[in-house]
């Protein structure tokens, strides 16, 4: 009980520590835990597509790499120019003419297009090269995916492995205390030693603390469900 006591104390500092408060900072922690019995693998999976920061990252990489590739592939295109001129002229003409001033005014265009024949293949280089790392990027998008859901599907079903545990715990409970009352009963008539009467005190100390253990490892499981799923924020723990 001293150690765990201890242990206690060590743990709340560290967690001071980690939420940027002083170290002897005091506070009591709830111990009772509510299980989200609601959760559903299906919208959790659908969280994690959508809150994955991993995931998120390579698709702006691949949309970067999608853009480069576009860029690099426009070296194929020609290269248009647009040219215009506008002339304005204006004579003042002598006395004799039937008109005193004549103004002339002129508009031409032209349209022309260029292409870099001897580039020495550079277009052609950068093309492949942001092909591969397109290609490159996906495949690694694919692995990714691969990745997560193999952690997420782990952890689902280490989360509902716990509960059963739980459960079974917690029947396990009941079938002791049954026991140690049936025994405290015989205990009084004397029909049991005190030897036997301990152990059924202890047979049920350890039903109850295998069903706490029980319970936190399910709690932690839970938490680590949400945490993969990007949810850990999003709900009440």
């Amino acid at each position: 009980i001293i150690n765990a006591r201890q242990n206690l104390i060590n743990s709340k500092r560290d967690l001071n520590v980690v939420t940027g408060n002083k170290i002897e900072q005091f506070f009591e922690v709830d111990t009772t835990i509510v299980f989200l019995m609601q959760l559903s693998k299906t919208d959790l999976l659908t969280k994690l597509y959508e809150n994955n920061v991993r995931l998120i990252q390579i698709d702006k990489n691949i949309a970067i790499n999608e853009f480069t590739l576009k860029a690099n592939k426009s070296g194929y295109l020609p290269s248009i120019g647009l040219t215009g001129t506008y002339g304005w002229n204006e004579n003042n003409n002598n006395q004799a003419s039937f008109v005193a001033v004549s103004t002339n005014t002129g508009i031409s265009g032209g349209i022309n297009f260029s292409w870099n024949l001897f580039d020495g293949g550079g277009t052609v280089t950068r093309v492949k090269n942001a092909q591969i790392n397109l290609e490159n990027q996906k495949l690694q998008k694919e692995e990714l995916v691969l990745n997560i859901e193999r952690e997420f599907n782990n952890a689902w079903d280490d989360y509902q492995n716990k509960l059963r545990i739980f459960e079974v715990q917690q029947s396990n409970i009941q079938t002791a205390k049954n026991n140690f009352e049936r025994t405290e009963e015989k205990f009084k008539l004397g029909q049991v030693t005190s030897i036997e009467f301990r152990q059924a005190q202890l047979n049920l100390l350890s039903a109850e603390l295998n069903r706490n253990q029980a319970k936190y490892d399910a709690k932690l499981a839970e938490i680590i469900v949400l945490q993969l799923s990007g949810e850990l924020l999003n709900v009440k723990i």
